[in-house]
C-alpha cells in the first residue's frame, strides 16, 4: 500500500470505532445552568481508626435545605477529600454517602466508591478526593448528607464540601 492509503484506511477504522463505541455520556447524568445557593465546608484533623466492612461517620451530619425560590428543584454536589493511612494489612478504604429526608433518584455515580485498592507493602499514606452529585431535591425538602468510610487502616486529615444548587 502506498502512505497515502495507510494514513485513509487509519483514519477510516477509527471513525468507524469511534461510530461502533457505545458513548459515555449514554450512561452519565447531566446538572445543568445551576445557580449555587449554599456551601458548607467541614475539616477534621483526626484519626478515624477503620473498620472493615462498617461504616463510621466521617463527619457530622450535613442538613440542607431545597428553598421554595428553587421552582425547579435542587441538586447537592458533595465532595469529600481524605488522606488514608495503610496498615501493613489493609488494602481499601470505601466512602460512602447517604442522603436521608426526602424521596430522591440514586446519588451518582454511587453511593459507595472504593479507593486504595492495593495492599502497601509498607505503611503509607494517600490522599484523595472524589466528588458526588445528588439530583432531584423537591422544593422544600430538607436533607440530611451524611459521609462514612470504613476499610482496614486508618482516615486522617479530611474535607467534606456540600454545595446546594438551584436548578
Amino acid at each position: 500500500m502506498k502512505p497515502s492509503w495507510i494514513i485513509v484506511t487509519i483514519t477510516a477504522a477509527v471513525f468507524v470505532l469511534l461510530i461502533a463505541s457505545p458513548s459515555a455520556s449514554a450512561q452519565s447524568e447531566q446538572a445543568l445552568s445551576l445557580t449555587l445557593l449554599k456551601t458548607s465546608i467541614r475539616t477534621q484533623n483526626d484519626t478515624l481508626t477503620l473498620i472493615t466492612n462498617e461504616f463510621q461517620q466521617a463527619f457530622l451530619a450535613t442538613k440542607a435545605t431545597c428553598p421554595s425560590t428553587a421552582t425547579k428543584g435542587c441538586t447537592l454536589r458533595i465532595e469529600v477529600s481524605c488522606v488514608f493511612e495503610d496498615t501493613w494489612y489493609s488494602g481499601s478504604e470505601t466512602i460512602q454517602i447517604t442522603i436521608s429526608g426526602a424521596s430522591l433518584p440514586p446519588i451518582d455515580p454511587a453511593a459507595a466508591v472504593p479507593f486504595d485498592g492495593v495492599a502497601p507493602q509498607n505503611p503509607n499514606w494517600d490522599a484523595h478526593t472524589f466528588h458526588w452529585m445528588q439530583r432531584g431535591v423537591p422544593i422544600g425538602a430538607a436533607v440530611t448528607v451524611t459521609v462514612g468510610v470504613e476499610g482496614s487502616g486508618a482516615a486522617n486529615d479530611r474535607t467534606e464540601t456540600i454545595e446546594l444548587f438551584k436548578n
